[in-house]
């Protein structure tokens, strides 16, 4: 049996391919759905999350999305579900929605990570608007990115840094999520200012302007122009006065209006959530929503020097007091997000709690909003602008239909290239050898980019071990690029990456290449009357040497690739090399194995 050491070695790796792609662990059993995403709106929102496995619903059983729709559709307002999740029971109750709000999908039968090509979801490619950003500025961003992801829910969101001719981007793929959540969520800054509006009235030329304590002469010369502090400010002008940076509005009669610099995105410390402090009210035409933010002392104090000093008025409607001509504007990214009156209860005071406040004529929208204003205050400022060089929406029917596609050209493939081969020699014992072999390479590539199989792998590689060295004590034929495959493509089986269509692609390749020389090989051993002067053996060394110039060849091309190229590309070149390697050190000399005893007979 030794003589066939690398059988062995095939049918060990084999199997271990097998195992690494289908010995999944189900924790919480084989059946339920996965949740993809829970709704702004959701009753479950903060209880469940991404991730998690339901398997129950109302003490019925679900085994596929379609249990899932049949016993939460319809469900009506006020209404109370019992759901186990995780192996954890949890109530939830409508309020104002007919269903959970939460997204889901079946349960992945095999540890393969399909990408968004057979998945389904959302793919955006970010450019940087400042040119030559540094590598350090995108990792910058991404950690940014992710934060956001992670506090708005997204925990499966994947970002790549990706590096072309013209710098570098930034690519983000979100299975199962829209592009509507990822676009907004995504495409803002998060640059957050909050401004004061300040007045001043005009007696006699000047003007008094007061912050904190400190009162400050104004000057007013000709065309509204004025002077403080030696300078000229005209309108629309800024100036700074006791570290607070000012702009002079306009002058309305005897008063002038100044907006002045108060919080800024540093300043936001924390951003409450709960309902005490953060929630949705229903107005007239919409709903408002609110929340509450602590900020520095520093902006806390900034608050209290700009709002000291100005007089009061009584609302007339409301009956309440409120500062006069003055009120604070909170901008995010340069758009107004609020604008509030201040109560003249908070006059010269540090105010550390503002709160922010907006309004949206649809419930699901005011609800989206407010978390995505959370989230990005959370997770502060990008260190640059981003835009969208490019979105991609792909439908996971799409994705289904090509994989079920590529699976029958794949078995139609098959059966043509045995077809032609047995046409080509005459002989079953040939054609299916052949066949099959280009199907072990299929799935020792998917067992190498399957998930979770670092144990499985580590096994392989023990196993792989024991054959090439016990082979290797009783003396066996020796063959240097087997022992390497050995304990190479184990290694590589450690790894794990996506299965997209790039991957597909780089596995059509790899087998493309690696029938060829299948093909060399039976026709350098099994045909040709010049040929008969050499061995077996000779024969297979020839062979040998077309396969290796040829796969080197291949690695070359693909190198530059993996290394320049743009994800998708890079994908391709990393499964054409990985094929390529099993291809020639665990493939092909298991099969010129089996060709040299079919010619031995």
């Amino acid at each position: 049996m030794l003589k066939y050491w690398r059988l062995l070695l095939l049918l060990v790796t084999l199997l271990g391919a097998i195992f690494a792609i289908g010995l999944k662990a189900y924790p919480y059993g084989r059946n339920g759905v996965e949740i993809l995403y829970v709704s702004g709106e959701s009753p479950a929102r903060g209880v469940l999350e991404q991730g998690m496995l339901i398997t129950n619903v109302n003490g019925e059983p679900v085994n596929n999305v379609d249990d899932w729709v049949r016993l939460t559709s319809g469900i009506g307002q006020g209404k109370t579900i019992t759901l186990m999740a995780n192996n954890e029971q949890y109530e939830i109750t409508t309020t104002n929605t007919t269903t959970p709000g939460i997204e889901v999908m079946d349960i992945e039968r095999t540890n393969l990570d399909f990408g968004l090509d057979l998945r389904g979801g959302t793919r955006i490619i970010l450019s940087p608007t400042e040119k030559n950003t540094s590598a350090e500025m995108i990792e910058q961003v991404m950690a940014t990115l992710q934060t956001r992801a992670n506090l708005y829910g997204l925990r499966e969101m994947k970002f790549y840094s990706i590096k072309g001719n013209e710098g570098y981007f930034i690519q983000v793929e979100a299975a199962g999520i829209g592009r509507k959540i990822v676009d907004e969520l995504l495409s803002s800054q998060g640059r957050f200012e909050g401004r004061i509006t300040k007045p001043a009235a005009v007696s006699g030329g000047t003007a008094e302007l007061q912050l904190g304590q400190n009162k400050h002469t104004i000057t007013v010369v000709e065309n509204d122009t004025l002077e403080i502090g030696g300078s000229t400010v005209e309108p629309n002008g800024t100036f700074t006065i006791d570290d607070i940076s000012l702009r002079y509005l306009n002058r309305t009669g005897n008063t002038l209006m100044f907006i002045a610099d108060v919080l800024g995105g540093d300043d936001v410390e924390i951003v409450f959530s709960d309902p005490q402090r953060s929630g949705l009210l229903p107005q007239q035409g919409g709903y408002k929503f609110y929340f509450t933010t602590q900020v520095s002392v520093d902006g806390a104090q900034r608050f209290a020097k700009v709002t000291s000093g100005v007089p009061k008025y009584i609302d007339i409607n409301s009956g309440d007091e409120y500062l006069k001509d003055t009120e604070i504007f909170l901008y995010l990214d340069d758009q107004l997000v609020s604008n509030l009156r201040i109560s003249a209860d908070l006059q010269g005071q540090a105010v550390q709690t503002p709160q922010i406040t907006g309004f949206r004529v649809d419930r699901d929208e005011a609800i989206n909003e407010k978390l995505r204003l959370q989230t990005i205050l959370r997770s502060g400022a990008l260190p640059t602008n981003l835009e969208t060089a490019s979105v991609d929406v792909i439908s996971p029917t799409l994705g289904a239909d090509f994989f079920t596609s590529a699976l029958y050209a794949a078995m139609l493939a098959a059966g043509v290239v045995m077809v032609i081969v047995f046409i080509r020699y005459r002989k079953l014992r040939i054609a299916v050898p052949l066949v099959l072999i280009g199907l072990t390479e299929v799935i020792i590539i998917l067992g190498i980019a399957a998930t979770n199989d670092v144990g499985v792998w580590g096994a392989v590689l023990i196993a792989n071990i024991i054959i090439v060295g016990v082979s290797w004590w009783k003396k066996q034929e020796t063959d240097i690029y087997a022992w390497v495959g050995a304990i190479l493509i184990p290694l590589l089986g450690m790894m794990s990456w996506t299965i997209d269509l790039a991957t597909i692609g780089g596995i059509i390749a790899a087998i493309g290449t690696g029938m060829d020389q299948l093909i060399i090989i039976s026709d350098e051993t099994m045909s040709g009357a010049e040929r008969k002067l050499y061995t077996i053996k000779e024969k297979i060394k020839r062979a040998f040497f077309i396969i290796f110039g040829a796969a080197s060849t291949t690695i070359a091309a693909m190198l530059p690739l993996m290394f320049l190229g743009i994800g998708l590309i890079r994908g391709f070149a990393i499964t054409t090399i990985i094929g390529v390697l099993t291809g020639i050190l665990i493939t092909r000399p298991a099969y010129a194995k089996i060709v040299e005893r079919m010619s031995e007979k």
